[in-house]
């Protein structure tokens, strides 16, 4: 590891930087919340804009009993105000800040505490649309816990977390990192069993015996997943990937993909961060596409924020 790299990551750094006004507003364009009330704000302003949006909770990957509850409390906080403000609740659960690095028992029941609320409070509007009364969905509504690969997290867990939410008829997508080499065989098993996934291009840090070094090679494997999910079968299983982008180029070569095997774009999603190629955002959502804004936000915004910016 390179001397900037481990000045970057260093505890020091971070705490400076996450303390200094100056860097913090700097920041603000790519993370723009560290509060749950301001990413509330942010939020209500992409969808006025046509946007829909998946809230991604920056917090300390740790082990400390402590830790793990604040990160905890801090999504399910999240959640309740989306729901008491009558919006999409789409939220991100890092593996790694939610206990998986204590132990996989750990993890998987703060996890659970997490699905139980967002199952609880997504049921009840479920109950409001069907008897006609109260706010109910939004049109075009798509609640999701989206569940992300995760920072020195095996894939064989994140996957294991996966399958038990959809058993137990959460709203969930897994993230399948395209760098991945075991990706393939695990987006034709989620497919087969009526599953989500988000396809992204890189995992962060995860643990895996086998991956792709190559961006091209990455490139060439997120296409031919790509194939995958917009595949007969997948229409078929009703299936709704969700394409984690930030390349034009890539994103025509999904919407040609999407039209040549039938796809309407409501059965699919883009998905790109808040802060990252806007133009591309716009051009999508224009052209009637659903796009969902990642939007990053939370106290521990620093290594987010410096990865974004070195590459």
């Amino acid at each position: 590891m390179g001397f900037k790299k481990k000045l970057a990551g260093s505890s020091m750094v971070r705490y400076l930087a996450q303390h200094t006004p100056l860097m913090h507003g700097m920041a603000k364009k790519l993370v723009p919340a560290t509060t749950a009330e301001e990413v509330i704000e942010v939020t209500a302003t992409l969808v006025e804009m046509g946007y829909h949006v998946c809230l991604h909770h920056l917090g300390k990957p740790s082990k400390d009993a402590q830790d793990i509850q604040d990160n905890v409390s801090n999504v399910i906080e999240t959640m309740e105000m989306l729901d008491e403000e009558r919006m999409e609740v789409c939220v991100s659960l890092m593996p790694s800040e939610m206990g998986y690095l204590k132990s996989a028992k750990s993890g998987e029941t703060h996890c659970r505490q997490i699905a139980k609320n967002f199952r609880n409070r997504v049921a009840v509007r479920d109950v409001e649309d069907r008897q006609g009364y109260g706010d109910g969905h939004e049109e075009g509504e798509r609640n999701l816990l989206m569940v992300h690969a995760s920072e020195r997290v095996p894939m064989q867990r994140i996957l294991a977390l996966y399958g038990t939410l959809h058993r137990s008829d959460v709203k969930a997508c897994v993230t399948i990192p395209a760098a991945l080499a075991r990706s393939e065989e695990d987006v034709k098993t989620i497919i087969s069993q009526g599953g989500n996934v988000r396809l992204s291009m890189h995992p962060v840090g995860v643990v895996d015996a086998r991956y792709f070094d190559d961006p091209e090679l990455i490139l060439d494997n997120y296409m031919k997943l790509a194939r995958l999910l917009l595949s007969e079968d997948a229409l078929i299983q009703q299936v709704t990937p969700v394409f984690a982008l930030e390349d034009d180029d890539m994103a025509e070569q999904i919407m040609m993909m999407a039209n040549l095997e039938g796809w309407s774009s409501a059965n699919f999603e883009f998905e790109i961060p808040f802060g990252v190629n806007n133009k591309l955002k716009r051009k999508l959502r224009d052209e009637g596409f659903t796009v969902r804004v990642l939007v990053p936000f939370g106290k521990e915004w620093w290594n987010y924020f410096q990865r974004r910016t070195q590459g």
